[in-house]
């Protein structure tokens, strides 16, 4: 647990701890643009100033912080949450959520459900990592990592954040989740490249998200998608301005710019920097999108950018795009 950064006393019997915001996001996992922007959209968080000028968050601000950031992963949008009292988070909390379509791991063509649904979450809460990892290299082993990405991780990766918005497990436990998660993925990607030899094949890809956007599982997972394709991969992580981008094309002679948007995501965030990039990229350079964000608000998003419903719809789009663009599949729009 982190201590406070430092303490500005209310009174001399009673302390006010009081959090710099580089510790309110490694507490809540909310990046600090996302909190600058929230301060002016929605007048939450309202940090107090040190004698430098950098933003201080009282403590109570960090708890409702941290609600809020359980509840994001429960899909509520930031509009809904954001400024509500620590009493009125806990009680949406509280309330029985509508169970999401997907939530149960699925089965694949002549595929057996490899492990109930509790045990995951089981394990997880009895900190049995390794069982967990040895679970989905075996799933791998079995099916091809194409299939356990769409019939067991994706869905998986939404039972841990529902299990960790219900108590089941905590914050630590989630971000161990994550932390195999990556291992496991990290480790097919690199048997993959080293199966085929080093030898890819176009399109050239361009991997990221844009400012703001902090989650990279959905990355990870399309990266596996375009290896098995033998597509050369430029990765530049998360939340990467959209000027940064453009170059990173230029230079790199990019053939695809893939992007990333969770749930959080706003219409906002998803339509005005798809715009911009639109406006600013090289003649011929695709743009494909995937992520709950990019299906939520598929309206706003342009006609030419090509919106993939799952990680598996990424082999079908790569055949499309080498056959040429006569052959390519419709953008989703709605």
């Amino acid at each position: 647990m982190n201590t406070p950064t430092s303490e500005l006393p209310a009174s001399p019997a009673q302390p006010v701890a009081l959090w710099h915001i580089a510790d309110v996001q490694r507490e809540t996992g909310l990046g600090k643009d996302t909190l600058r922007v929230w301060e002016r959209r929605y007048g939450f968080p309202c940090p107090v100033r040190d004698e430098n000028g950098e933003r201080l968050y009282p403590a109570e601000q960090l708890q409702q912080l941290k609600l809020i950031k359980r509840l994001l992963d429960a899909d509520h949008r930031p509009g809904k949450v954001v400024g509500q009292s620590v009493q009125a988070l806990q009680q949406l909390l509280e309330a029985p959520a509508p169970k999401a379509k997907g939530t149960k791991l699925g089965k694949g063509p002549g595929q057996e459900r490899s492990l109930l649904d509790e045990q995951w979450i089981a394990w997880l809460a009895a900190n049995e990592t390794v069982l967990i990892k040895q679970a989905l290299q075996r799933s791998i082993v079995r099916h091809g990592l194409a299939q356990v990405i769409d019939t067991t991780i994706a869905p998986l990766c939404q039972m841990v954040g529902e299990a960790w918005m219900q108590g089941q497990i905590s914050i630590y436990q989630e971000h161990l989740f994550t932390e195999i998660l990556q291992s496991v993925l990290r480790e097919a990607i690199t048997a993959i490249d080293s199966a085929g030899g080093g030898s890819t094949q176009s399109p050239r890809v361009l991997l990221t998200t844009t400012p703001g956007e902090q989650h990279g599982l959905g990355l990870l997972m399309a990266e596996c998608q375009f290896a098995l394709e033998s597509c050369e991969r430029f990765l530049l992580g998360t939340s990467t301005p959209v000027s940064e981008m453009i170059e990173a094309v230029e230079r790199l002679e990019i053939d695809v710019l893939a992007l990333s948007f969770s749930a959080h995501a706003t219409r906002n965030d998803v339509a005005d920097s798809l715009r911009q990039l639109q406006a600013h990229l090289p003649s011929g350079v695709e743009i494909w999108i995937g992520g709950a964000g990019a299906l939520a608000f598929s309206r706003a998003v342009p006609q030419e950018v090509r919106i993939l419903k799952t990680a598996g719809d990424i082999a079908l789009q790569v055949k499309s795009w080498r056959q040429g663009p006569a052959t390519h599949a419709p953008a989703l729009t709605g």
